[in-house]
This record gives C-alpha cells, sequence and structure tokens, in this order.
C-alpha cells in the first residue's frame, strides 16, 4: 500500500507534501517541532502531538519519562533503528482502520474548532488588525488548496526555499532547478528537495539521497550506482536508462516512475512501492 503523504505548516506557511518518513527525518534533525500542523488535503489541521502518525525521538516530546512512557520510547527506537537498517527483524506494518478513523476524524475537529474562532473574530470585530489577520489566514488557507489540486506541487522546502545557486548538500531547495550533467559522486544530500529538477547525465555514484524529494524529476542516464535512496519519493520520475546498480532503494515510493531500461543490479528494493502500487515485502530482497 502506497504511503500517505501530508502537507506541514507553521508560522502560516504551508510545506510539502511529504512522506511520513521525511518528516520524522526533519523531527530527528530539529527541523520541525510537535506544534507543527499536519493535514493530508491541505484544509483540515491539527498539531504533529495531536496527530500520533508520527515518531520521533523522546526528547522531542516530552520531558517526562514514567516507566511506561519510557517503555513506549524504546519501542519507538527500535522501530527506527529497522527502518534505517541499523537491525535486522523489520516487519511489515499493520493498517489499522480504527486508528486512521480517529485521526480524520481528529482533523475534522480541529477544522470546526478553527472556523469557530475565525468567526467569533470577524464577529466582534475588536479591531481592524484582527479582521486583517483573519482574511490573510483564510486567504493562505485558500492558496494552499488551489495549489495543492493542481499538477505542480507546492514549492517549498521544510523552511527553504528554492536556491538554484546553493551547493547541493542536506536539505537544499532546487525544485525545478536544471542541473544536467552534474558530476559530484558522494554527495550527502539528505532530505532535499529536488522536485521537478533536471538531472539527466548526472554522476552521483556513492552518494546519499535518503528521503529526498525527486517527485517528477528527470534523471535519464543518470549513474546512481550505489546512492542511498532509501525512503527516497520518485513519484512520476523519469529514471528511463538510469544505472541503479547497488542503489539502496528500500521504502522509496517508484508510483508513476519511467523506468524503461534502467539498470537495477543487485539493488536493495525492500519495501519500495512500485507502480501498481505493489509493495516489495520480501526482507533484504535485492533485484538482479
Amino acid at each position: 500500500m502506497a504511503q500517505s503523504i501530508w502537507y506541514l505548516r507553521h508560522d502560516d506557511q504551508v510545506f510539502g507534501p511529504f512522506p511520513p518518513a521525511q518528516i520524522e527525518e526533519a523531527m530527528h534533525a530539529g527541523e520541525v517541532s510537535p506544534d507543527w500542523e499536519v493535514s493530508l488535503n491541505g484544509v483540515d489541521w491539527l498539531s504533529i502531538a495531536d496527530s500520533g502518525q508520527f515518531k520521533a525521538e523522546p526528547a522531542a516530546w516530552s520531558n517526562t519519562d514514567t516507566q511506561d512512557n519510557l517503555s513506549w520510547h524504546e519501542q519507538r527506537k527500535q522501530a527506527r533503528k529497522c527502518w534505517l537498517g541499523e537491525s535486522v527483524g523489520i516487519t511489515d506494518v499493520v493498517y489499522d482502520p480504527a486508528q486512521d478513523a480517529a485521526a480524520r476524524s481528529s482533523i475534522a475537529r480541529d477544522h470546526i474548532r478553527t472556523q469557530a474562532l475565525l468567526n467569533e473574530a470577524k464577529n466582534q470585530r475588536r479591531s481592524p488588525l484582527i479582521a486583517l489577520l483573519a482574511g490573510l489566514l483564510i486567504a493562505g488557507i485558500g492558496i494552499a488548496v488551489w495549489l495543492g489540486q493542481g499538477d505542480k506541487p507546492i514549492q517549498a522546502g521544510i523552511g527553504q526555499t528554492v536556491n538554484c545557486t546553493a551547493v547541493l548538500g542536506d536539505g537544499v531547495n532546487w525544485v525545478g532547478c536544471s542541473k544536467r550533467g552534474l558530476v559530484q559522486p558522494g554527495v550527502k544530500a539528505r532530505n532535499a528537495q529536488l522536485d521537478k529538477a533536471q538531472l539527466d547525465d548526472a554522476r552521483l555514484k556513492g552518494g546519499d539521497l535518503a528521503y529526498a524529494s525527486l517527485k517528477g524529476a528527470s534523471l535519464r542516464n543518470a549513474e546512481l550506482a550505489q546512492v542511498n535512496l532509501t525512503g527516497a519519493d520518485l513519484t512520476g520520475a523519469d529514471l528511463s536508462g538510469a544505472d541503479l546498480t547497488g542503489a539502496n532503494l528500500r521504502y522509496a515510493v517508484l508510483g508513476q516512475a519511467n523506468l524503461t531500461g534502467a539498470r537495477f543490479s543487485n539493488t536493495q528494493l525492500e519495501k519500495a512501492t512500485w507502480n501498481d502500487g505493489r509493495t516489495e515485502n520480501t526482507q533484504g530482497k535485492t533485484q538482479s
């Protein structure tokens, strides 16, 4: 089953959408905190802490360490190690309809509360500033929904704006940038925002692009041998003729990707999601 993707909102700015693994990585790195809000559709919001959908290290959530909390946090740490491949024994993710329904119900309640507060502020008309702020908030939500419905994703990284002159590195935002023929083997660019970037004939052998967003990116004939693409979102990417020999594509999303002529010799594909929505469930499986 394909992963859900989430929008983030903080200080009236909307980011995303991102897969859960990328949001958790940003939380672990301290770029995102539990008071940020999340939404599945860009309309209904609630805080990360209230959603119960994301995991983080114990220090990121609470300073209270009861015996029960310690046990819970330890289980989450072990689950994270399994996700990153630091230990064996990865188990299939179990879909819980009751938990999903509860999360959606909480989102709906949060939307109703938010709308009620906006109506109250509008009716009271305490000052022109309150009315202005309420109007800006509503306009921001409307713009976010409109962008979310279009073919082009919201062009914003987590905490960064597009900068095509920046050096490729962790968290860089190269959305829509043209970098054909880029030669940077061994580069470390975890969580990079590379949606719709032009990376044809790029030479990135041995690099680390874990949890990078490459939706709609062009990687034709790119050299991606031994590249770490764990949890990367390659939805709609053009990988025709790309060399993925020995690459790590565990938990990667390959929906609607063009894989014509791509080489997958000794490629790690555990939990990867294919074009047809099928998830590779065989532990430690590689394709040759």
